[in-house]
């Protein structure tokens, strides 16, 4: 059966080029190379037993049959590429994709950012948790999860997402007290308690002996954001955090002292070699919106 069509690749290499009217941009689009276009519509040509293209300097025009078979072509697979997005979409319909995530994610970053992953998979129910406890896929409803961790996750799946990067930063009014790194010890430190080693990593990073026992600590990082934007002390925040309120000056970086802290970020999935379509549509999506914090 269909032992008349040919080779799909030879027409999709012809009806790029012939929407463009040139091998290159055809190759441009299709990442190959321009001989690999030029091969498959060569190939095409052998195949139907008629030239498709008059090749002139620097000029590609197509022939009478050529522009009567396009007109088919592009139809044919335009019809091949709704079926597939069609088929595509069935299998995500109605499915439910439970996502956990950290709360510093979630919060001001990652909820904004999800109007375009549901606009992408309308069909998709994305029931969004959030938490920093460690997963069980086997005995929990998640699919997907998003931690930090010092070590790489063991007994799961993982992608590593970014390094988190620190800042060193405080309420504007306060930054104008800040002269020298030294003067920090005239500040309260605002600290984030599940990660009481942040500070003295720091201090330790820039060779600064932390003094002062003016503290207040904090479980998450938003509430450190909150708390350093009203003047209440400095924190160390990562950026990816805190880019509105630096856009708008709500927070400032009074010394160029930030640092790699010790933690990274991780995409974690069942331990299994095979993804369902709902899982990996995210994990594309999330690698995509994360592309400019990876290293």
């Amino acid at each position: 059966m269909h032992t008349s069509l040919p080779p799909l690749n030879s027409l999709l290499a012809f009806e790029s080029a012939a929407r463009h009217l040139s091998f290159s941009k055809a190759a441009d689009e299709l990442f190959v190379t321009h001989g690999a276009v030029s091969k498959q519509v060569k190939g095409l040509e052998t195949y139907l037993g008629v030239p498709l293209f008059i090749r002139q300097h620097r000029k590609l025009l197509l022939t009478d049959d050529a522009q009567r078979y396009l007109i088919q072509v592009q139809s044919a697979l335009q019809t091949i590429n709704h079926a597939t997005d069609e088929i595509k979409s069935q299998q995500m319909r109605a499915q439910t994709l439970a996502i956990n995530v950290l709360p510093s994610l979630t919060i001001n970053w990652f909820i904004p950012r999800m109007e375009e992953f549901k606009r992408r998979h309308p069909h998709l129910y994305v029931d969004l948790s959030i938490g920093d406890f460690a997963v069980d896929f086997d005995n929990s409803r998640c699919d997907i999860a998003i931690r930090s961790a010092q070590h790489e996750p063991t007994g799961v799946n993982f992608i590593k997402l970014m390094d988190e990067d620190l800042c060193l930063v405080c309420a504007p009014q306060l930054a104008e007290q800040l002269k020298r790194l030294e003067d920090i010890n005239k500040m309260t430190l605002l600290k984030h308690t599940t990660r009481p080693e942040l500070w003295p990593y720091w201090s330790q990073q820039v060779g600064l002996t932390l003094t002062t026992d003016k503290k207040f600590g904090m479980e998450h990082f938003y509430m450190l954001s909150q708390a350093a934007a009203g003047g209440m002390g400095v924190a160390l925040i990562p950026r990816f955090f805190i880019e509105e309120q630096l856009a708008d000056g709500s927070l400032v970086i009074p010394f160029d002292a930030g640092f790699t802290s010790p933690y990274v970020y991780y995409l974690l999935t069942p331990k299994s070699s095979n993804l369902p379509l709902k899982a990996q549509a995210f994990i594309d999506w999330v690698l995509e919106i994360f592309a400019p914090y990876r290293n």
